[in-house]
């Protein structure tokens, strides 16, 4: 910004009766006494931190050589005792006993008058974004430093400072401080602005369907305005394509002239919105007669994610390669060191749900799962060895091989023996043989069961119990529902509530060790369940 000459000043400033402080700030430079932000002082002495200067007060002023040497603004070279100065006059320093000067901000002074200019006529001005700090940014505005505060950034909350680094911003000046340097600007007010325009434009020959040409007017983070011919309307974001843009501007360009649909008018709110979009047939209405589960497609990764990569196909539809879908390997593997943005990629289809605008995709559906090839290495049937790897609650894990493991789960240990938790049966690195179950190819995990090394003793239940006989017993539980009485080792049956004369447990004094004689009403090998009865039983007969 050009430096205003005195006589400018004065012109500016002059005519209302009374003094402004540009007046008193001029009066400093014709030698008036009077304190004002800006002086002309005089040279009286010159060391390697400071140059003194007489500022006309009753306390010199001082100038670090630093400033001078960084600054740029005066040569060093060309101070010399005697000679004068313009500096900004700031507070006085108790400890160091002189004004504290600065030859920068006295500069900045002829800046910050034309900011003000702005400020007063509701201007906009243009900002380039510095850098940010805590609860704003910090805006170049040709060489002042401005300050924008976190809630002046959008019309919505902001939280990504990150996005603005380095972008050349309309703003409008809310305040200056001439005094301290001080500016604060807003991008919000101009986004409102922008906003109430498009309110008061009155739209009576306009319905919603009607398909409209305009030309681009305006490109925002959120949206393009479009100049309808005298009036304003506004395409958001999520209406210009699609498929998925970050900006605007992938799609539509300042001036261009488009064509638009109305999607809605509101009367009393004097608001027209837009659509680009909706002009073109949206992609995923016919997506079943281009695309199926279990084709093979062919895309580019568009964004990548802690869970999977977003694949953009030629169509315009996206889909999702999760991160359980890039390979068969069972480790944790992180999607941008295994996918790049821009990378072109096949796929293979897993699922369509058009309503839901989701397509699922993999990669390692292209290769053949090494699980079938384990299904041949061990079949179900099959006996194996190996080390006891991992102790769970419900459970142990057994190494066949390296980055290889069975499971066998806690039911499958004993067809006898019960116990609270598997560490009481087993230790880890125990060597253990065990038989395989089953092989899970979604979840990759082989089962295995040590019981099933031996025959059960349910298999043979209806040749040594039959229906209708009274078997002798013993208690080993009474429970709400009932009593379960031991047969044999590992084999139960159960004494429903329903079985069990009144008041029999109290009159038979029966507790957990007492032997009762019971009838068989049920047998069900399968099941593993026997079911007793105590009614018109005999209990003499022990």
């Amino acid at each position: 910004m050009a430096k205003k000459s005195f006589n400018q000043f004065k012109s500016v400033n002059a005519g209302d009766g009374n003094p402004t402080e540009f007046e008193i700030l001029l009066g400093s430079y014709e030698g008036m006494n009077s304190k004002g932000l800006v002086r002309q002082g005089k040279i009286l002495n010159i060391d390697n931190d400071y140059v003194y200067v007489d500022v006309g007060d009753k306390s010199d002023g001082i100038i670090t050589i630093q400033e001078i040497s960084s600054g740029g603004t005066v040569d060093i070279a060309s101070i010399e005792i005697g000679g004068s100065i313009e500096v900004f006059v700031g507070s006085y320093d108790d400890k160091l006993g002189y004004l504290i000067c600065s030859r920068e901000k006295a500069k900045n002074v002829y800046a910050l008058d034309d900011i003000e200019n702005v400020c007063n006529g509701n201007e906009l001005i243009k900002g380039t974004v510095a850098a940010k700090t805590k609860g704003g940014l910090i805006v170049d505005l040709n060489g002042v430093t401005a300050f924008l505060p976190g809630s002046q950034i959008d019309v919505k909350l902001t939280k990504d400072f990150d996005a603005f680094l380095g972008k050349t911003l309309d703003l409008k000046v809310i305040s200056v401080d001439k005094r301290n340097c001080n500016v604060i600007v807003s991008r919000r007010k101009v986004i409102e602005d922008e906003i109430k325009k498009l309110k008061e434009n009155v739209l009576t020959d306009i319905k919603e369907g009607d398909v409209l040409e305009g030309i681009v007017k305006n490109i925002t983070d959120y949206g393009v305005f479009v100049d309808l011919g005298g009036m304003d309307g506004l395409i958001y974001i999520t209406d210009i394509s699609w498929k998925r843009i970050s900006h605007p501007s992938e799609i539509l360009n300042l001036g261009q002239k488009i064509n638009v649909k109305v999607i809605k008018y509101d009367e009393e709110k004097r608001r027209v919105s837009l659509g680009y979009k909706q002009l073109f047939d949206d992609p995923w209405q016919n997506i079943a007669d281009r695309h199926k589960p279990g084709d093979i497609i062919e895309g580019v990764i568009i964004n990548i994610t802690d869970y999977g990569a977003f694949v953009e196909l030629d169509d315009d539809i996206e889909g999702l390669i999760h991160l359980s879908e890039m390979t068969w390997e069972k480790k944790h593997i992180d999607p941008k060191t295994f996918l790049t943005k821009g990378q072109r990629v096949k796929a293979s289809i897993l699922s369509i749900e058009p309503e839901a605008r989701k397509l699922s995709l993999s990669l390692k559906r292209l290769t053949e799962s090494p699980w079938n090839l384990l299904k041949d290495k061990y079949p179900v049937g099959k006996v194996v060895e190996g080390a006891v790897k991992n102790i769970y609650e419900f459970g142990v894990s057994v190494e066949l091989e390296e980055n290889l493991e069975g499971y066998i789960k806690q039911n499958d240990f004993s067809w006898t023996k019960r116990t609270k938790h598997p560490n009481e049966l087993f230790k880890t690195g125990e060597k253990i043989k065990a038989v395989v179950l089953s092989i899970d190819e979604e979840k990759q995990r082989i089962y295995l069961g040590i019981k099933q090394l031996t025959e059960s003793p349910w298999s043979h239940i209806k040749d040594k119990y039959t229906a209708g006989s009274v078997i002798t017993g013993t208690v080993s539980n009474i429970t709400e529902f009932g009593i379960f009485v031991l047969l044999e080792e590992g084999i139960e049956g159960l004494i429903h509530n329903s079985k069990i004369p009144e008041n029999f447990i109290e009159e038979n004094n029966v507790s957990a060790g007492s032997q009762i004689n019971a009838e068989i009403i049920m047998l069900d090998g399968d099941e593993q369940k026997i079911g007793l009865s105590l009614i018109n039983v005999d209990q003499n007969k022990l």
